[in-house]
């Protein structure tokens, strides 16, 4: 096996007993290449160097926040997936709008480690998933589900098979399922990019929708659309006459 496509994993924590007992756990359970920072801002500076398939970030750090951090790791190109290891439970929904793929409270055990680096794709004595940004290999995988506040305050993970569309509205996001409605915690372009391989289309500045759930497409004035979808509502959404072309072709109309 090419040593190139190890699994690696990124550790930022300032605390020195942290770091250094994670990236023994990392070790330990087969994580061939880890490397460790005090800060969220080393961190981003070495994911500008190398591409790692995983980050292990601290949500309480000077200077810059691990959350803060995620936005920025989240905005990249092909950006790895992120782990928030934190001794603290009240940031988990805020993890999870950041499409975190695990969150692990301190002091993390081997056992539990483990179980998160099989969520990662990672397995020992297997091809492990490649680092994200590797030339021969295909870019880490965002989590499927998408992390969504309803109007009780949980947090829904949402499939989004599900979903039937999204829009934007002013500065907020919102997925509609076929009974309900959730706030997404990012921007429609950035859903889109994430949603396309799931059957999603950007109809409209303000709308994405899932092709599968469209049952009926009525003309509309100057080259528009509404959509028809199967929600519960039976919601309505409009095509602009810039997408109108690119869904004629999708349907055949």
């Amino acid at each position: 096996m090419s040593r190139r496509h190890a699994f690696s994993a990124l550790v930022a924590d300032d605390e020195r007993a942290g770091r250094d007992e994670l990236t023994r756990l990392l070790r330990e359970a087969g994580v061939s290449r880890v490397t460790a920072v005090a800060t969220a801002a080393e961190a981003l500076a070495e994911l500008q160097r190398q591409p790692y398939a995983a980050v292990f970030l601290d949500i309480q750090m000077p200077g810059l926040t691990g959350m803060e951090a995620a936005r920025v790791i989240n905005a990249m190109p092909r950006p790895p997936r992120l782990v928030f290891v934190t001794a603290h439970a009240d940031h988990a929904v805020e993890a999870f709008a950041q499409a975190a793929a695990d969150y692990l409270l301190k002091p993390v055990t081997l056992e539990r480690l483990r179980n998160t680096l099989e969520r990662l794709g990672f397995a020992p004595g297997n091809r492990a998933a490649p680092a994200a940004g590797s030339s021969d290999g295909e870019a880490v995988r965002v989590p499927r589900r998408l992390a969504a506040a309803g109007r009780d305050g949980r947090v829904a993970l949402l499939d989004p098979a599900e979903v039937r569309y999204c829009y934007a509205q002013g500065d907020s996001c919102f997925a509609v399922t076929r009974d309900a409605e959730y706030r997404v915690r990012e921007t429609l372009t950035r859903l889109a990019a994430r949603l396309q391989a799931e059957g999603f289309v950007r109809v409209h500045r303000s709308y994405l929708v899932n092709l599968e759930h469209v049952v009926e497409v009525h003309p509309f004035f100057g080259g528009t659309y509404l959509l028809k979808l199967n929600d519960r509502r039976g919601s309505e959404v409009p095509v602009s006459r810039q997408e109108g072309r690119k869904l004629k072709l999708l349907f055949g109309l």
